[in-house]
């Protein structure tokens, strides 16, 4: 079963430190223990990157194959067997500590995250600053695929952490939910459209997905205080229900990890998102 701690909502917001820091990795602790038996390293990137150069024992596992439109109108990210097919051939086991990298500001290791927290994996950190900070610092890395043992990991559906259109319908005059778009300001606003229809869900506030990163061409996340200030000032509280949604279920999942990382008790994803949300005719929208 997996267990979220629930720290009180005053302490969300003015903690200098982020409440759950365990997930989050810094590149020198993972440098330190690249031989750990139970490590399993996991490369988000797509397969051309990760055949170019990769972690020392990172496996294979692109965020962008991870989409399914059916599945999320059933309520899960990816269907059970794939998911199970997917994490098992990256060698994951129910013991393994799992740790996510990529070259995108970890929206593509968040997605990744996000997945196998929600099939209830419950061993998961993200690499602060991902591929590109590893290579700055110099770490080895290589070209050669990483041969693992299949794994046992048995996904667990969390029900809870993830929304439906008819969810989200649902709830639309609920103030103890609040919607967060993550997609770019010119597609929140309807001026960019991708899909059948242009412009936002009902309610929901704009977050850009890339507003958690610090500034520099090294991205990593914001230090804890403004991190939390980000989503205070928009009204994001933690003693609010937090849905997150993007395009197709990645962006989203960026903002969602932030808000796991700050310890907010009460978060999903519409995995969906505008991909399932504007081809329905009957689904208001407003821009």
């Amino acid at each position: 079963m997996l267990l979220i701690l629930v720290p009180p909502a005053d302490c969300v917001a003015q903690s200098p430190h982020y409440h759950n820091p365990q997930l989050l990795l810094e590149t020198q602790e993972l440098a330190a223990q690249l031989s750990d038996p139970q490590l399993r390293l996991v490369d988000a990137r797509l397969p051309d990157q990760y055949s170019q150069s990769h972690l020392p024992g990172a496996v294979n596992l692109p965020a962008p194959t991870t989409d399914d439109l059916e599945a999320n109108r059933r309520g899960f990210p990816l269907p059970l067997e794939r998911a199970q097919q997917l994490f098992r051939a990256a060698g994951i086991r129910a013991d393994s500590r799992v740790v996510i990298y990529d070259d995108q500001g970890h929206r593509f290791a968040a997605r990744v995250f996000y997945l196998l927290e929600f099939f209830g994996h419950s061993r998961l950190q993200v690499l602060n600053g991902g591929f590109g900070k590893w290579l700055a610092e110099r770490r080895p890395t290589t070209s050669e695929a990483s041969q693992v043992a299949p794994g046992d990991f048995t996904p667990a559906p969390q029900a809870s952490l993830i929304a439906t259109s008819e969810w989200v319908n649902a709830h639309l005059n609920d103030p103890g939910v609040i919607l967060v778009d993550t997609r770019s300001p010119a597609e929140f606003r309807g001026e960019k459209v991708i899909g059948p229809r242009g412009g936002r869900i009902p309610g929901a506030i704009s977050i850009e997905w890339t507003r958690t990163l610090s500034p520099g061409e090294i991205k990593t996340f914001l230090e804890p205080n403004p991190l939390a200030r980000l989503f205070q000032d928009a009204q994001v509280t933690p003693d609010r229900e937090v849905v997150s949604y993007c395009q197709v279920g990645i962006r989203a999942a960026e903002i969602y990890f932030a808000l796991r990382l700050l310890g907010y008790p009460r978060v999903r994803i519409y995995d969906g998102s505008w991909e399932d949300w504007s081809l329905s005719p009957t689904l208001p929208v407003e821009k």
